[in-house]
Formats: structure tokens, C-alpha cells, sequence
């Protein structure tokens, strides 16, 4: 073996070496951009499965939504009728006035006649029908007088069964029509109550499906950008690759030209002289490219930043002490008139600042004026304080109403029947608990939170 073929040997063995070294130094790199886009991809399933859930849930809401807004029709026309049938009954109950005039006028007539009669027996000096008969002159006197008082008994007989049957179908008009009428008022009533208890829950719904939609309207945003995330990540582990590459074949090519230039110097060799020029072209070249690759790959600075409200307690709060009841009931009775309703509200600085709260929400507000901190939620407020009796609730306990679900509305007691609460239908209002739809609804859950 020459010179010339050992030096090429050796080229090509500290070539081969140099390449194998660059591959492991580059693929020990940790793919960053790999894991973060597994991961994306996982977040980006689960998004879609809230927005499927979200977008099922508002197809139930307008569902029922549609039934309760039927309902409420039916209880608009049941009204309307009922209206209608106390109207014509007013007007029966007029006729039925006039009709007990006129019989009333007849019975005094028929008792003047009456008494003319009287009059005329007394002013004969009889005392009795059977002088009449005795004072007869003749046989046919007597008859003709016998005749005449039958009449005249018979026609009394008679007025006195007429004027009784009248009074007796009148006095059984009168007690029918009562009846009727205080039926079809217990009726329209209790019809009032269905509709107020009906648009109770169709507010409750439409708050609900606002909700809902708000919701999916968030995790569609939070979805595209997710998704834009991944795109800028796919464009970021491309633009890696590229110079990873780069990278490799400057190594390469920095590699070849050592082994030229020691092989070219210790031989002389012309051609090896001028594989080094062609290879520090390559690494010319290379480098070119390489710029050329990182002026046209994407990047970006995007973030997305997601608010989260607080824990709500871990454990049941109790505080004693009178004034922290009376803080929160002064704090919550400050804006009742004044306080929109907010399905999900109350859980943000914005929310606080303008006022807008849901059942929950109100409550824990009101309370931690006074210093006590409670739950968010209904669920949460249920489980704190602790339990007591419908009979020996008393003012600053938590009531809970099963409206939409078991234990879905909750309220601070007031005392002597009355609740303070933020509803759908009024915002924050005062209510009383005999009221149709609250009485229903309350099913004697209490807690008492401060002793």
C-alpha cells in the first residue's frame, strides 16, 4: 500500500468517524417540540369534548326551554278563559239581582193584597171565615160565600206556594252562583301561581342556556388557540430540523476540509488540495442556506392567559357572633332592586364591581363583608355550618329551594317568612317564603353558618 492510498484511508475513516459523531451529538438532543405537541394534541381532544359537551347541553336547554314556553301559553290561555267565564258569570250574578227584584216586588204586591184583605173581613166585623158562611141570607148565599172564600184561600194558598218556591230557587241560585264564582276565582289564582312559577323556571333556563353559550363560545376561543399553538409549535420543530441539518453538514464539511488540508500538506497532492477548496465551498454553501432557511421560518410570541377564580374553603365555616349576620344582610339588602341577575356571576373582579351575581355567588358576597368566608357554589354552601330544623330556623341561616335541581337556589332567612336571595326573575329582592313558587320549592333545608 502507497502513501496516496493510505492518506485516502484515513480520509475516509476520520470522515465517516466525524459524520457518526455529529448524528449522536444532534439526536441526543431532547425533542422538546415533540412532547409539547403530544401534549397540545391532547388538550385540543379534551377542548373539543367540552365544546361537544357545551353545544349538547344547549341543544337540551332550547329543548325544554321550548316545552316550559309551551306550558306557559297553555297556562296564558287557561287564564284567558278563566277570565272569560268569571266575566259571564258577573253577568249572570246582574241578572240574577234583577230577577230577585222583581220576585221581591211580586211578594210585596201579593202581601198588600193580603192585607186589604185582612181589612175588609175586619171592617165586616167577622172575625173568621165561618161567620162569613153564617151571615149568609140564603142556601145559595151560603153557597155563593163558600165558593168565594175557597177562592180566596186557594188564591192565598197559592201566592204563599209561589212566593216560597221563588224564594227557595233564588236562595239556591244565589248559593250556586257563589260557589261558582268563588271556584273560578280559586281557579284564576291558582293558574296565576302556575305562571309565576313557570316564568321562575324560564328564567332560571334562559340564564342557564346564556350561560352555556358563553361557556362554549370560551372553550371555542380557548380551541383555535390551542390549535394555533400547534401550528406555530409544527413550524418552530420544521425550522429545528432545518438547522439541525444545517448544523450536521457544516460539522461535515469542516471535518473533510481538516482532512484535506493534513492530507494535501503531508503528500502534496494536488487533487487534495482542491477536494479541500470543493469542500470549504460545501461549507460555504451550507451556511448560505442555512440563513437563507431562518429568515423564512415562522415564529411567534403568542400566549394565552386563562383567569381562574379561588378555592372555595375546604372545611365548614362557622363564626359567632350576631353583628357578622347583621353586616351581611345590611351589605346584601343594599342593592336589592339594584342588582341584575347573572347565571355563573360574581366570580370575577368585574362581576364583584358591577353587581352581578348568581344565587351562590350573592350569598358568599354578603357574608364575607361580615368576615365569614363560604362556597361558590350551591353544592358547597349546603355542606357548611351545620343543619338545622325548618321550625327552628332563624334569621341569617341559609335557606335552599330545589328549583332547576335538588338544592339549586339558596337564600339568607330574614325572619318571619321572608327571604333575602338573587333570583332570575327580580335580581336580588326580598321574597316571601309562602309565596306559591318558594313554598313548593323549599323542602326544609337549612344551614346555619353563624351561631
Amino acid at each position: 500500500m502507497n502513501s496516496s492510498n493510505g492518506g485516502n484511508f484515513k480520509l475516509k475513516t476520520r470522515l465517516l468517524a466525524s459524520v457518526l459523531g455529529a448524528g449522536l451529538i444532534f439526536s441526543s438532543i431532547p425533542n422538546v417540540e415533540v412532547y409539547a405537541h403530544e401534549n397540545l394534541d391532547q388538550e385540543i381532544s379534551a377542548k373539543k369534548q367540552e365544546v361537544s359537551t357545551m353545544q349538547e347541553k344547549e341543544r337540551e336547554m332550547n329543548e325544554l326551554l321550548g316545552k316550559l314556553e309551551a306550558k306557559v301559553n297553555e297556562t296564558n290561555e287557561k287564564i284567558t278563559s278563566t277570565k272569560e267565564d268569571i266575566s259571564k258569570n258577573k253577568k249572570e250574578a246582574k241578572q240574577l239581582e234583577k230577577d230577585i227584584a222583581e220576585v221581591e216586588e211580586r211578594m210585596e204586591k201579593r202581601f198588600e193584597l193580603m192585607k186589604k184583605r185582612a181589612r175588609a173581613v175586619q171592617q165586616t166585623g167577622s172575625s173568621s171565615y165561618i161567620d162569613v158562611l153564617l151571615e149568609a141570607e140564603s142556601f145559595s148565599d151560603f153557597v155563593d160565600r163558600s165558593m168565594a172564600l175557597t177562592k180566596i184561600l186557594n188564591a192565598d194558598k197559592s201566592i204563599l206556594e209561589e212566593q216560597e218556591k221563588d224564594k227557595q230557587t233564588l236562595e239556591a241560585s244565589e248559593t250556586e252562583l257563589k260557589t261558582k264564582l268563588e271556584k273560578v276565582q280559586s281557579e284564576l289564582k291558582e293558574i296565576e301561581n302556575l305562571k309565576e312559577q313557570l316564568t321562575y323556571q324560564v328564567n332560571d333556563k334562559n340564564s342557564m342556556l346564556a350561560a352555556v353559550k358563553e361557556q362554549r363560545s370560551k372553550a371555542n376561543k380557548e380551541l383555535e388557540d390551542l390549535e394555533n399553538q400547534k401550528a406555530i409549535i409544527i413550524a418552530e420543530a420544521k425550522k429545528a430540523e432545518e438547522e439541525k441539518a444545517e448544523k450536521e453538514a457544516i460539522a461535515v464539511a469542516e471535518e473533510e476540509s481538516k482532512t484535506a488540508e493534513t492530507v494535501a500538506q503531508s503528500t502534496g497532492n494536488a487533487a487534495a488540495k482542491q477536494t479541500s477548496k470543493s469542500i470549504t465551498a460545501k461549507k460555504s454553501s451550507a451556511t448560505s442556506n442555512g440563513d437563507t432557511a431562518k429568515k423564512s421560518s415562522p415564529t411567534s410570541n403568542g400566549s394565552t392567559v386563562q383567569a381562574s377564580r379561588p378555592a372555595a374553603p375546604s372545611a365548614p365555616t362557622v363564626k359567632k357572633g350576631s353583628g357578622a349576620i347583621e353586616t351581611a344582610i345590611s351589605t346584601g339588602s343594599s342593592i336589592v332592586g339594584r342588582s341584575p341577575y347573572k347565571w355563573g356571576g360574581g366570580r370575577t373582579a368585574a362581576d364583584i364591581q358591577n353587581r352581578r351575581f348568581d344565587c351562590s355567588s350573592f350569598v358568599r358576597w354578603a357574608y364575607a363583608s361580615a368576615g365569614v368566608n363560604l362556597g361558590w357554589t350551591t353544592s358547597e354552601l349546603v355542606n357548611q355550618g351545620r343543619a338545622v330544623s325548618a321550625s327552628e330556623m332563624k334569621r341569617g341561616d341559609l335557606v335552599f329551594f330545589d328549583t332547576y335541581k335538588r338544592n339549586g337556589h339558596v337564600g339568607i332567612y330574614l325572619g318571619n317568612g321572608t327571604f333575602l336571595n338573587d333570583n332570575s326573575s327580580h335580581g336580588v329582592s326580598v321574597d316571601s317564603m309562602s309565596n306559591t313558587y318558594w313554598k313548593g320549592a323549599f323542602k326544609g333545608v337549612v344551614r346555619r353558618v353563624v351561631e
